[in-house]
């Protein structure tokens, strides 16, 4: 059957019409109109919604999130294909025990990704997992600006990720675990030394920067 009328398509094409998500938005108007059709299991409807986008949605981003709950699996597989996902392109991945039906204990395996990668990482969880099924939606991701700094350490360099308010004024920084555990490793020093020398340089000189 006809879904549409030749106005209602002409309309369409006119504004250009395209399937996306809903936009961060302050509604300022909406409004349901009823069609005179009855379709057996839906409803003939037409919701509009207008409004402005809000400033969120200038900063903000899709992103896929995949998950898929396991119970027959052992902890050196899930880490083996959490490194998989990782050098597949994934954001993160991270495991969370959970209590399934009939009282199994079950690994729930969460994927952070690009929604165009959502083909990809399915295919290694399916491939290299027991699971049988999983589930994924797109969501908005709103991250503030990140940069790096050099912290010049007794033993060598270290990147400090900077996290930054819109305003510029710094939110949060932290050394760079890679960084400090290869020099901990190579010179014979605790690991926490390291990043505590790492925080206690970019801290003077951010300081002498104000």
């Amino acid at each position: 059957m006809e879904r549409v009328t030749p106005t209602g398509a002409a309309v369409l094409r006119m504004l250009e019409v395209c399937y996306a998500p809903l936009p961060a938005m302050r509604i300022k108007a909406s409004g349901y109109g009823a069609g005179g059709r009855d379709t057996p299991g839906e409803p003939n409807l037409l919701r509009l919604l207008i409004g402005e986008e809000s400033a969120a949605a200038e900063d903000s981003e899709s992103i896929a999130i995949i998950e898929t709950v396991i119970d027959d699996s052992s902890p050196q597989l899930l880490g083996y294909v959490s490194e998989l996902l990782l050098a597949s392109g994934a954001w993160d991945v991270y495991r969370v025990a959970v209590q399934m039906k009939k009282g199994r204990t079950g690994v729930q395996v969460t994927v952070l990704c690009r929604p165009d990668l959502v083909p990809v990482l399915r295919d290694i969880l399916f491939r290299e997992t027991t699971t049988i099924g999983l589930h994924w939606r797109v969501e908005n991701k709103v991250a503030l600006t990140r940069a790096f700094q050099k912290a010049r350490t007794q033993w060598g360099d270290v990147q400090i990720k900077i996290a930054r308010w819109p305003s510029g004024k710094v939110a949060n920084a932290s050394p760079e675990y890679e960084d400090c555990r290869r020099l901990a490793s190579e010179h014979s020093v605790p690991l926490k030394q390291v990043m505590q020398e790492a925080m206690h340089i970019f801290a003077s000189d951010s300081s002498k920067e104000l």
